[in-house]
């Protein structure tokens, strides 16, 4: 499969959750490339031992790893690729492509674009739509990027010859490449997924907030009535600040924008309540809602999917199912989403619920079959 990919070598600066899941994704489908993981010893250890990369290197040795790579992934925090970008730029083989895996787009952008300017190497701004609730190598898995979203950021906004070249790589890894530039890309996920998780840090503080001129009771009270919609609204919390300081302090414009938008639409809210003209606004909402992609079937939203994979063989797909139900746990439905030559397919198992999808998941895994809850 290496003549596939168009890269013999690829480096991996962090091999973290993404970096990882990257190199997890190329060796499974691409097996005949060179992985190079650079990060420090524990994490190295781990990466290897799960397949993830083909050699390692410490920080202190990565002239080695950059200097003899086709394509270069940078999958450090934002501050980290601001500084490899201009550190790296010319020590990059001519030809090479340096990919950065950053949330925000605009600053690594500029950054990336000054530096590789006359550069013999190409820099192209990354940001894959997903992750995962466990960080490091440890949370990292080969189907992170299944159907995901990858934001690909060039000059122009224009696909170039290497960045047509990179599309054709990150299809082979399950993703589906998207062109932004890098403005348009920060206003888009200060919306969708910065202000979300500010929300939902706002409504757990609330919790500890004490109502003037009522009776409050602790947030521990509170949290004991809590159901599955407060639950599922406040998942995100508990993601640790070490990961959205970057974010935040990147986009830290477009997120106030997006919280004062917030606010105005809340206070609005507020002079409705108990009016009749409310009505509106929750028949908007539901209809907005339905419009969030889901399978192609129609799945029901309130079930949860989990992403595996299944390898070509007979009887494989029977062996998952079997040992899915042996276990008591109902599926709901089932469904293929891509089938690749002489490998297999992936397919995405729905459950009822996310206990079910994390049990069917363990089972699945413990059979030997790579599989992922998708958030």
């Amino acid at each position: 499969m290496d003549g596939e990919s168009g890269f013999t070598r690829v480096g991996i600066i962090g091999v973290g959750l993404m970096g990882g899941s990257f190199g997890l994704a190329v060796k499974n489908f691409y097996p005949d490339t060179a992985v190079r993981g650079v990060d420090y010893e524990e994490q190295l250890e781990m990466a290897l031992d799960r397949g993830a990369v083909d050699e390692t290197y410490q920080p202190g040795e990565m002239e080695r790893v950059v200097s003899d790579t086709d394509l270069l992934v940078l999958a450090v925090p934002i501050d980290g690729i601001i500084d490899l970008l201009t550190a790296l730029s010319d020590k990059v083989k001519s030809g090479a492509i340096v990919l950065d895996l950053g949330s925000t787009k605009e600053e690594i952008c500029r950054t990336g674009w000054e530096a590789f300017g006359d550069s013999p190497a190409e820099f192209i701004g990354g940001h894959p739509m997903t992750g995962a609730e466990v960080r490091g190598m440890e949370g990292a898995h080969p189907l992170l990027y299944e159907n995901s979203v990858f934001v690909l950021s060039t000059p122009d906004g224009r696909p170039t010859p290497g960045s047509r070249k990179l599309e054709g790589f990150l299809r082979g890894l399950g993703t589906e490449p998207h062109y932004l530039g890098p403005a348009r890309h920060d206003q888009l996920v200060a919306r969708i997924s910065h202000l979300p998780q500010l929300v939902a840090v706002g409504l757990m503080r609330t919790l500890e907030e004490e109502t003037p001129g009522r009776e409050t009771g602790s947030a521990r009270e509170y949290l004991s009535f809590a159901g599955g919609g407060f639950k599922d609204m406040t998942r995100i919390a508990s993601s640790p600040f070490a990961v959205w300081e970057d974010i935040l302090a990147t986009n830290n414009d477009r997120i106030i924008e997006e919280i004062e938008l917030f606010t105005g639409v809340m206070e609005r809210l507020a002079n409705s309540v108990g009016e009749e003209e409310m009505v509106e606004d929750f028949s908007r909402a539901s209809s907005l809602r339905k419009e969030i992609p889901t399978s192609n079937k129609g799945i029901s939203s309130t079930t949860v999917k989990v992403a595996v994979m299944v390898p070509d063989r007979p009887g494989a797909l029977a062996e998952l199912t079997s040992a899915i139900a042996n276990e008591g746990v109902n599926v709901k439905d089932l469904e293929l989403q891509k089938v690749r030559e002489d490998y297999g397919g992936t397919f995405h198992v729905y459950f009822e619920s996310r206990e079910d999808a994390r049990e069917g998941c363990r089972v699945m895994n413990e059979e030997g079959f790579d599989s992922r809850v998708i958030d």
